[in-house]
């Protein structure tokens, strides 16, 4: 089993990294109904996730009587959405970055400053309805069903029982989780100063979030990229 685990860690990492996730939870952090926002946003998460992993279970096990190699099949998936990834970086740095506009001067655009989504400002003290939706979505549109998938495929071509196959499965779940566990956490146990720590790295966060975004790309881009290389060749 901790060979599985082992081999898990880098799927299991992205998931928990997720920068529009962990944005969104932390605007939602200080709307009024704040965790009743967060237990909704991250609910689609663990559905669609739940659903996907359930359904690759099931094709795994069926699959089994096959004679390629695990390790060439694990190469090729993680080969695939490392490319994936870079491309997304790419195409993520050669958009054109819409600037805010500058409050001293109409019309006028603040040097260096990115305009806020308007998805953020919809996010600040939303329905319980619209943070449903925005969690489907995001769940959806998201880098980490790439992930995910990749954890999946590493998880059923292991040679282990059923049982460690699902103990890999609930832990790739678990990671998906921690980007609404912690801040949720800290919001609970930090009191006022936590709080205005939480809104410090929102507006961080915002401020931030395209190059945080490209960089994460890259990082798990070259990561699986490096891995299903040296598996396929191996």
């Amino acid at each position: 089993m901790w060979e599985l685990v082992g081999q898990l860690l880098p799927e299991m990492v992205g998931l928990a990294v997720t920068p529009a996730a962990i944005v969104a939870c932390l605007l939602l952090l200080g709307s009024s109904h704040p965790f009743r926002n967060v237990v909704a946003l991250a609910a689609p998460f663990l559905v669609v996730y739940g659903m996907l992993s359930a359904i690759a279970l099931v094709a795994g096990r069926a699959a089994e009587t096959g004679t390629e190699d695990p390790s060439t099949i694990r190469g090729w998936i993680s080969l695939v959405v490392g490319a994936l990834f870079v491309i997304a970086a790419g195409i993520s740095w050669f958009r054109p970055v819409r600037r805010s506009v500058d409050p001293r001067s109409p019309g006028a655009m603040a040097p260096g400053a990115e305009a806020e989504p308007g998805w953020v400002s919809r996010l600040r003290d939303p329905s319980l309805r619209l943070v449903l939706g925005a969690g489907l979505l995001l769940a959806l549109v998201n880098p980490n069903v790439a992930i995910l998938l990749s954890g999946l495929g590493i998880v059923i071509t292991a040679d282990t029982t059923v049982g460690t196959q699902v103990v890999g499965v609930a832990l790739l779940l678990a990671a998906s989780m921690v980007d609404f566990v912690v801040p949720m956490i800290v919001f609970l146990l930090a009191g006022e100063r936590g709080r205005e720590w939480l809104r410090t790295a929102t507006r961080w966060l915002l401020a931030h979030n395209r190059i945080i975004g490209i960089v994460v790309l890259i990082v798990f881009g070259v990561l699986f990229v490096g891995r299903g290389l040296a598996q396929i060749l191996s």
